[in-house]
């Protein structure tokens, strides 16, 4: 019988440059995930500042609030609650409650502002662009048979209705007709 230890020698040379290439690869593999996920940390801590700026919090708020989003809040409130109701709704005191309720009025102002100024602005393009054309045509939807005022309530449009009088209940609110 022949010796085999030679044979497995001459193998393991002939497999040194391809293991040495998978270790390269893994090497270099290694190197790419690391740098991809240190790039996404970057990335999420820059967008982190970004809302906290938004928001006007501190680190610390920022931090706060995203604790106890992940507590009772969780269960109990709308999914897209902002982090400055989640720290008014857990306000410390009395003052540190008007604090946030007041640093959020002043966000929501500025954000309405914004959306009539936007309004306003798509209103004067559509005009200038679309001169002869209502913003929004009716023509071809059914008519509706209803009062001018139930019509009203409901955001139906008076060119939209048939109109029929009031019922005395309705008319009256109190179910029942006088005599």
């Amino acid at each position: 019988m022949k010796p085999v230890l030679p044979i497995v020698i001459v193998l393991a040379a002939a497999l040194q440059p391809a293991m040495a290439q998978v270790r390269a690869t893994q090497t270099v593999e290694a190197s790419s995930t690391a740098a991809t996920s240190a790039q996404a940390r970057a990335q999420q801590d820059d967008t982190e500042r970004q809302i906290q700026q938004m928001w006007g919090l501190s680190q610390e708020e920022m931090r706060r609030a995203k604790i106890l989003a992940q507590g009772p809040r969780a269960n109990f409130s709308v999914e897209r609650i902002s982090p400055l109701e989640i720290l008014g709704i857990h306000a410390r005191s009395d003052a540190e409650r008007r604090q946030y309720a007041e640093r959020l009025a002043r966000i929501f102002h500025a954000d309405v502002e914004r959306s009539i100024a936007w309004d306003r602005e798509m209103q004067a393009a559509m005009a200038r662009l679309y001169p002869n054309e209502p913003m929004v045509s009716y023509a071809g939807l059914p008519k509706v048979q209803t009062s001018v005022g139930a019509a009203d309530m409901n955001n139906i449009p008076r060119t939209q209705i048939i109109e029929t009088p009031a019922t005395p209940s309705t008319a009256t609110g109190r179910g029942a007709a006088r005599k």
